[in-house]
């Protein structure tokens, strides 16, 4: 049900803010400063070139706009970017604090000399002109500044002057590499940055140095209050402390009757498998004995409590939202629990450890779903990827893994962003799971004040993706031990489990036709969207349901299908969607689901994905755009079958027929139109869109997807094909049965070989 599309033409002019006059009179005095402030640093604290930012108008998002010539002809270094506000400058009106990004570069003394010059309002030769026109996009140039460096906060003033502190340092990748740098800071200059944090007082830990993406990640013990001295040094990107390990609870929470003994039969031994890196579990306990295999991580006993959270991740993932008193049935998967609580004894290298345990054991497993319930305590930052981040997706887009990660219960948190999901739950490859107060399907759901709200990292803005059931003071979620008793408690350490439970069952459902993408594209298709869009930065795409065999049996009046698709660069597919012929009348609501894994790049805050797909929905195949020749702005839609006199017509007077059938626009938001994403700098990993029409303003309709690819800012083209899965929901307001009718139409389609249950109908 694809097609290969052709590509139309299309594009105005630009509008452009400044002039080179404009740009030599803001910029000139900028480059004159950073020049001078290069040349006077000290040989100890950079490279042979120095690192510097230049701002882009937010007019320049677009990756046609990276500055190649200016790059190649000065012989810089791009390094990355990050998250910026800037003034949007259009023909009638000004925009301020707009996002945007700073481009990070580095340059030598010359390409700094040179730059001046360029600015300087001297004559250029043509090459330099050409380079004089890219400048234009700029409205600053300066070099990093403390506060963009060092992240959060520091504790400069602690009792204990001399008391180390752990922190991680992000060094950029090697600035004296001219072009697109994405390989790692050279010996002689990481020699240089443990000399100079040997010189404050501080240790860098370099066994434990960890290369991701270029940039090369690394525990640093300083005293307290130096690391606005650590700054100092130019090739650093980025040190924070080191924040330690969400907790779990201390002690056992109060307990209740649990359920019904005796414990059901283990999982079968090919059903499919979860892995979980928590607390530890009770695996002698007959509710998790022969399903579950546990493995220690670390030799260090377990504190009290440890065992209850990990057993209520475990239960939750094989039995799912149990009720006192309740019977279970036999677990349709398994868990091999991976206990990594308590971990390594030295807290500042502790989440390395931890992180290199869970790449380890992914790696080494055919599990497609893993889950985790920890991570790092601290929020998602626009200005960077996080280590974990940046590995976990690198692995879930290598290995087709989905990662189901609790989005953090700090929802509460007044600081500034301290609110919002903490890595890795800002995976663009993942699914982020918030709580909510409610399980499926009862109504009036919420979500509870202490789980993480969004947005997200460019890529993955709507977080949490979803929200699953997660309790909280009120109706707290039951926690189920080995031996069948349950205890209460509340957090999306909860919530995730139960999301990773419905969804290992699904994967069975789906059969051959599983992935990591199909996995995610059902669990937002599926969602039940909070009853306030305005809260969707909060609740994500909804309530996912525990089952989805309930989605998996369509009624007579909807069909939904899922497409599986490889696509190549540049290249267009057209989707038919499964309307049939038979439907014509009253309205029809069609609604769509896009997830594919991408490549990310961790230097690039702000174009953290590699991978964009662009979605344009067609509705009908005979209705074209003609342009007026006089009046370019003014188009009309006509049915070139029905009204083909007016065609004739519209020729004679030199109107220009549309390549492909008329377009319907999309509402512009973090989950719609190309132009939005452009605008942020981002492309998402999720689409969704739906649209409600008249059944006669619908004729074998197409959603067109196109695949673009970029790396370092720059838009390339010989990249892997990507893969996706969509999921499309036709369903007719007036009960017309399009399910009956779409089997006639389209015999291609088959149905998904699902265990369901037999429905009586009367």
């Amino acid at each position: 049900m694809s097609e290969m599309i052709d590509r139309a033409g299309g594009g105005g002019s630009k509008y452009h803010p400044y002039t080179l006059a404009d740009s030599q009179r803001i910029l000139g005095p900028q480059a004159q400063a950073l020049r001078n402030t290069a040349r006077a640093l000290d040989e100890k604290l950079r490279a042979d070139h120095v690192v510097f930012e230049v701002k882009l108008l937010p007019n320049y998002l677009a990756n046609s706009y990276f500055p190649e010539k200016l790059i190649r002809l000065l012989g810089l270094t791009a390094l990355g970017s990050r998250s910026a506000t800037g003034d949007l400058v259009l023909r009638s009106r000004t925009e301020v604090d707009v996002p945007t990004k700073s481009l990070i570069v580095a340059g030598d003394n010359h390409s700094l000399e040179w730059l001046t010059h360029i600015l300087s309002g001297s004559a250029l030769d043509r090459r330099e002109k050409g380079v004089a026109e890219e400048l234009r996009r700029f409205s600053n140039i300066h070099l990093p500044r403390v506060a963009e460096v060092v992240k959060g906060a520091t504790n400069a003033g602690a009792e204990h002057a001399k008391e180390r502190e752990a922190f991680e340092a992000v060094l950029h990748p090697d600035p004296d590499l001219p072009g697109i740098s994405r390989r790692p800071l050279s010996g002689a200059v990481f020699e240089k940055f443990e000399r100079y944090i040997r010189s404050l007082g501080g240790e860098v830990v370099s066994d434990r140095r960890d290369v991701v993406g270029g940039l090369t990640f690394v525990p640093v013990f300083l005293p307290s209050g130096k690391a606005k001295e650590a700054a100092a040094f130019n090739p650093l990107r980025s040190i924070r402390k080191m924040p330690r390990i969400r907790p779990v609870p201390a002690l056992p929470l109060r307990s209740a009757p649990g359920v019904s003994q005796p414990a059901p039969p283990p999982a079968e031994p090919d059903a499919p498998e979860v892995l979980i890196f928590d607390a530890g579990v009770d695996v002698a306990g007959d509710f998790f004995a022969g399903s579950v295999n546990q493995v220690d991580l670390t030799e260090k006993p377990a504190f009290p409590g440890c065992i209850e959270h990990g057993s209520a991740v475990t239960g939750a993932i094989l039995y799912g939202n149990v009720d006192a008193g309740s019977r279970l049935q036999s677990p349709q998967v398994r868990v091999t629990h991976f206990r990594c609580i308590p971990g390594h004894d030295n807290d500042g290298v502790e989440l390395y450890w931890l992180l290199e345990q869970i790449q380890k054991r992914v790696a080494d497993s055919d599990a497609m779903i893993v889950n985790l319930s920890l991570g790092p305590e601290v929020p998602v930052d626009d200005g960077e990827s996080h280590r974990w981040t940046a590995v976990l997706d690198a692995l879930a887009y290598e290995r087709d893994i989905l990662f189901v990660v609790a989005a953090g219960n700090n929802g509460e948190e007044t600081d500034e962003g301290g609110n919002r999901v903490q890595v890795p739950a800002d995976m663009a490859n993942g699914l982020s799971v918030g709580a909510c107060d409610r399980p499926h399907p009862e109504m009036m759901w919420s979500r509870p004040p202490y789980s993480a709200v969004g947005p997200g990292r460019p890529g993955a803005t709507v977080q949490p993706t979803v929200l699953a059931y997660g309790g909280d003071a009120e109706r707290p979620f039951a926690r189920l031990m080995g031996n069948g008793r349950l205890s209460y408690d509340w957090g999306t350490s909860y919530a995730a489990p139960l999301a990773a439970h419905g969804l290992a069952k699904l994967s069975t459902q789906l059969g051959d036709r599983c992935s990591a993408s199909a996995l995610r594209a059902f669990a937002i298709h599926f969602a039940e969207p909070h009853a306030d869009p305005s809260l969707m930065l909060e609740s994500g795409h909804g309530r996912i349901p525990v089952d989805y065999s309930n989605a998996l049996v369509c009624s007579d009046r909807q069909v939904t299908v899922l497409y599986q698709a490889s696509i190549e660069r540049d290249q267009i597919l057209g989707f038919t969607l499964p309307v049939p012929g038979g439907i014509d009348r009253g309205k029809v609501k069609v609604k769509w689901t896009i997830s594919y894994a991408s490549p990310t790049d961790p230097t690039e805050a702000v174009e953290y994905t590699e991978s964009g797909l662009e979605f344009t929905l067609r509705p009908h195949s005979e209705v074209y755009s003609f342009r007026d020749p006089e009046n370019p702005r003014r188009t009309v839609k006509v049915n070139i079958q029905e009204d083909a006199d007016r065609v004739a017509d519209l020729r004679e007077e030199g109107w220009k027929m549309s390549q492909q059938p008329s377009t319907r626009s999309q509402k512009v938001g973090p989950k719609a139109s190309e132009s939005s994403r452009r605008r942020g700098g981002k492309w998402e990993t999720i689409m969704q869109g739906q649209d409600c029409l008249m059944a006669k303003g619908l004729h074998l309709p197409r959603l067109d997807i196109e695949f673009l690819t970029r790396e370092g800012g720059l838009l390339t083209r010989n990249s892997p094909p990507v893969d996706f899965s969509l999921v499309v929901t036709v369903e007719s307001l007036s009960g017309l049965p399009v399910y009956e009718l779409a089997k006639v139409d389209f015999p291609v389609l088959s149905e998904l070989p699902v265990p369901v249950p037999v429905r009586l109908r009367t």
